[in-house]
């Protein structure tokens, strides 16, 4: 696993020129770069680059060929508009000389206007009644043998639990998937004090966007990453940024999956601050494929 230290400086990303950046990559347990790193550092690369008076409010990309962690990735800026109130850019994550990950982002100074929301779906138990995920997934890996323990902990708890306290109400069975409506959802906060650093908080929360987003799309048909059933992998990914954001306090990112038909799974998050505020929305379709033996 990772330090917070080693994981903000992969996020924020080195600049060596105008409009051009490079990025590491972490291992997650996972054969491939993780789509959240991705995001996060093709978001934070973008924000680099425009005037401090505008913030993301929409982010859309498509995951084109998987990653190399081994190898660094270079993201290409585009600047393909600045106007008054908002500016664009196109920005290409790159790896031996092909594309990876193609994305625009939106930028928008701050104003005024008529404010509405959903609210926070009812009946979500508070974090401090849930048990953290990294205890159960400790309890469920006592029985299994190394090697199961660790495809365990890589097709679920990704993120170390000293840097991030994921708790999910509603995990269920990760080692014999049952069948279950396709909504889920978890709390999480970032331990480590990210302090006032905006561009930061959004680049975390972009970066966890992408976890458990797919998988909502597996539970109604009663399987999972674990079980070695079915493959999948992300096709694209899309964000919507409502408010100001502090991955410091709990916020719970609720999911859901209206859809999956032709391979491919619809999911949509919506992420909550503790008071219920909506603060940003995900889309996101994935391929889902079950393996035949």
């Amino acid at each position: 696993m990772f330090t917070w230290q080693e994981l903000r400086d992969t996020l924020h990303v080195e600049q060596i020129d105008k409009y051009l950046f490079t990025g590491k990559s972490l291992s997650f347990g996972l054969k491939r770069v993780f789509g959240g790193q991705v995001l996060a550092q093709c978001l934070n690369a973008a924000y680099r680059s425009v005037d401090e008076d505008k913030v993301p409010h929409s982010l859309h990309g498509y995951f084109l060929r998987p990653g190399d962690f081994n190898r660094p990735i270079i993201y290409e800026v585009d600047p393909i508009r600045n106007g008054r109130s908002f500016s664009t850019r196109r920005i290409v994550a790159r790896q031996n000389g092909e594309a990876i990950f193609n994305s625009s982002v939106s930028f928008h100074k701050i104003e005024d206007g008529p404010s509405h929301q959903f609210d926070m779906p009812d009946n979500i138990p508070m974090p401090e009644d849930v048990v953290p995920d990294a205890r159960l997934v400790k309890e469920l890996g006592k029985n299994l043998n190394a090697e199961a323990r660790r495809k365990l902990g890589s097709s679920y708890l990704i993120f170390s639990a000293d840097i991030i306290d994921l708790r999910s109400p509603f995990l269920g069975d990760l080692l014999e998937p049952q069948k279950q409506d396709p909504v889920h959802g978890f709390w999480f906060k970032v331990k480590p004090d990210v302090g006032d650093d905006a561009v930061m908080h959004m680049t975390l929360l972009s970066f966890i966007s992408d976890k458990a987003l797919m998988s909502t799309g597996i539970r109604p048909h009663g399987e999972g990453f674990f079980t070695g059933k079915m493959m999948g992998a992300s096709l694209d990914h899309a964000m919507w940024f409502h408010g100001n954001i502090n991955v410091n306090e709990w916020n719970y990112y609720h999911l859901d999956s209206p859809r999956s038909g032709r391979a491919r799974t619809f999911n949509r998050g919506s992420f909550y601050s503790e008071n219920g505020r909506l603060i940003a929305s995900t889309a996101q379709e994935g391929l889902f494929r079950f393996i035949e033996k």
